[in-house]
């Protein structure tokens, strides 16, 4: 899963927008370096709905309760694999596709009960684009975007069975958009990123608090 993810380099998420050649604007002065986003965060996001452009959107889709009885599910990701059957995903993952910015993210290595963070960045500490899909606002929940996730290469396999699907310059608007891709093209899209172009190290546990947002989360110790 992805939970938790950073976007910090600012310079570094212009020049990535810029690459694209999209053509979008994103307003960095009134975005602040965030260094542990959880779900309901508001996050920039790069979407396509008649035309190319990007908006402020609440981590975490809100999906039906199972029964009656029990909350709607607020969902921060969405498996890969799963996209076009899920019923939840399959007409977001036709319509609604999107581009998350992000510099790195979180994962946790599960040692008997205890969870260790661990922080994860292109070995170039490049920006890039997590491979989401959103929903526009109803009368109860806010405009919405989860992350689409997918099985680990081998950096991530020994800390955790799932990443997060990322995207560079030249994926990332392969995936954005408002009209059906072929299921292989899906599937290509949302292939692990090699390991070889990723780095990672431990963190503090003090990542695991989610309103804690300081520039040393994501210090190695």
């Amino acid at each position: 899963m992805c939970s938790r993810y950073t976007l910090t380099d600012l310079k570094a998420l212009l020049a990535l927008v810029e690459a694209t050649g999209l053509g979008v604007d994103i307003d960095l002065d009134v975005l602040p370096a965030r260094y542990n986003v959880a779900p309901t965060r508001r996050m920039p996001v790069i979407l396509r709905d008649g035309e190319t452009r990007g908006a402020a959107m609440r981590f975490g889709l809100t999906l039906p309760a199972r029964n009656p009885a029990e909350k709607p599910l607020l969902v921060a990701n969405a498996r890969a694999e799963t996209l076009l059957i899920r019923q939840g995903f399959r007409d977001a993952t036709q319509r609604r596709r999107c581009l998350v910015p992000a510099d790195g993210f979180y994962e946790w290595e599960k040692q008997g009960r205890v969870r260790l963070p661990h922080y994860f960045a292109l070995k170039n500490r490049a920006a890039f684009f997590f491979a989401g899909l959103w929903e526009p606002a109803t009368d109860t929940t806010p405009t919405s975007f989860a992350i689409v996730t997918t099985t680990p290469n081998t950096l991530l396999r020994p800390i955790h069975d799932r990443m997060p699907v990322m995207l560079g310059p030249n994926s990332g608007p392969a995936w954005l958009g408002d009209s059906p891709l072929e299921p292989a093209r899906l599937a290509q899209l949302c292939r692990p990123l090699p390991a070889e172009r990723m780095t990672g190290w431990r963190v503090d546990p003090r990542v695991n608090i989610a309103r804690y947002e300081a520039a040393d989360c994501v210090a190695p110790v």
